[in-house]
């Protein structure tokens, strides 16, 4: 009998979700027209889809990772779920009687923010006016009267949201203003099972840091790994998005000319286990000199990195001829996207390597890695398989930093000063300073949808 795919949850494993994760604001298209799709689109399509778990608090508070970075890292460490970074009680609506509370998925790469629960009476931003022909960058015809300025939000091929364009009052605990954002008006093709919105937290104009002027804001994912299931987790925003301890490590915040708006970050080196990997060339994470491509882009929705081709073959190699085991056919998990896998019961009881990423800063920082972050245990199939992968050819970026490798670390990004600040599983802040912001840790399966 063939292995059952989950029904729990699929997530994004390929870079086609990275590139059309750029908003893409199309005018919304007439009722018999299908939505427009961005150009440039994959063949293959992944998307993701996820489940809660069952702990997710308004105050969740920091808490001290369990586990040592720098003990064994055995086989059965691997992560089995994973999350994304999600902000609670965000306030939409200029009157209490009119405010609608929601959470929304904090997207790095993108400046727009969407939600399904508008008020009842938003005020609409006309599709006549020049805030309309600005934001969706379109001269097409607006339909007769007073036509709302509708949009399609694309994620991918059939992943989107339409609706229409609001200006309304938006308010995250002491932080509030007016901010554009889009009504959706049908959610049932968004890959954000439960969460009622998505909130750009890039550096473009639409984004809630640069409508709301969010000089910083900060998240710490609590990794997935034996005896951490009540970790819990945060995003800060403001003056609270600082250090925690004196280890943190800073480094510049770079700039594409394509992307302007995109945390890119330069990424000097991957050690395993404390060896810098030689088989990578010199200026595999640089990004252009024009700043049209290559460079390593953060990413919240995606767990899978991405790594420069030339890069991830040293490091696969580096890690087959550390795993004492055989590798294994992956086709049965997600669809053989994985190009990395083993019998999860016969690595069950082996020592796996520590990695680094080494970035480029005065102090030189790092994000250290084991097992729960870089391979994923799936239980329906009994694979367990490498969450990094080979960037795709024709992808703007040289590489991306998914969720799972951000996971223990505090992510601190000072958007005015162009800086951002790794700080490895912190203490909890005192409890004033959460307000009401959290992260929801969620379930994830892996599961190729076409």
């Amino acid at each position: 009998m063939a292995p059952r795919r989950s029904s729990a949850v699929a997530v994004t494993l390929v870079a086609w979700l990275l590139v059309l994760q750029v908003l893409v604001l199309s005018p919304a298209p007439a009722a018999a027209a299908p939505a427009r799709v961005s150009p440039g689109a994959f063949k293959q399509v992944y998307t993701f889809l996820f489940k809660k778990a069952a702990k997710s608090g308004t105050t969740a508070l920091i808490k001290k990772r369990r586990g040592n970075r720098n003990g064994d890292q055995l086989g059965s460490a691997a992560a089995d779920n994973a999350g994304y970074v999600v902000l609670y009680n965000v306030s939409i609506g200029a009157m209490a009687t009119q405010q609608n509370n929601v959470s929304g998925v904090v997207d790095v790469l993108n400046d727009f923010v969407w939600t399904t629960r508008c008020p009842a009476a938003p005020v609409r931003i006309p599709c006549a006016s020049q805030t309309c022909r600005s934001v969706i960058n379109t001269t097409d015809a607006c339909g007769g009267g007073d036509a709302s300025c509708g949009y399609v939000y694309m994620y991918g091929q059939g992943i989107n949201t339409t609706g229409f364009l609001a200006n309304e009052t938006v308010g995250v605990g002491s932080i509030a203003g007016r901010a554009l954002l889009g009504c959706s008006a049908n959610d049932s093709t968004l890959p954000l099972d439960g969460e009622s919105a998505g909130i750009g937290f890039n550096r473009g104009p639409l984004s809630l840091v640069s409508q709301l002027s969010i000089s910083r804001f900060s998240y710490f994912l609590a990794t997935d790994e034996p005896g951490s299931s009540d970790s819990e987790s945060v995003v800060l925003l403001g003056d609270a998005a600082v250090p925690q301890t004196k280890s943190s490590r800073s480094m510049p915040l770079l700039r594409s000319t394509v992307f302007p708006n995109f945390y890119y970050v330069k990424l000097t080196s991957i050690q395993v286990d404390g060896v810098a990997l030689s088989g990578i060339p010199a200026g595999a994470f640089d990004l252009a000199a024009d700043g049209s491509s290559g460079g390593v882009v953060i990413s919240t929705l995606s767990p899978v990195t991405l790594l420069q081709a030339a890069a991830y073959d040293a490091l696969r190699q580096a890690l087959v001829s550390k795993v004492r085991s055989e590798p294994v056919n992956g086709s049965a998990l997600a669809g053989g996207a994985f190009d990395l896998c083993y019998n999860a019961q016969s690595v069950a009881a082996l020592t796996f390597p520590k990695i680094k990423l080494v970035f480029d800063g005065g102090d030189a920082p790092a994000i250290e890695l084991t097992t729960v972050h870089y391979f994923y245990k799936d239980n329906v199939t009994g694979l367990q398989c490498l969450t990094m992968l080979p960037t795709p050819a024709g992808v703007p970026f040289g590489s991306v930093l998914g969720s799972m490798v951000q996971a223990g670390t505090n992510m601190i990004y000072d958007v005015g000063g162009e800086t951002l600040t790794l700080e490895e599983g912190t203490a909890a802040p005192a409890p004033s300073q959460v307000s009401l912001m959290a992260i929801a840790p969620l379930l994830l399966a892996w599961v190729l949808l076409f």
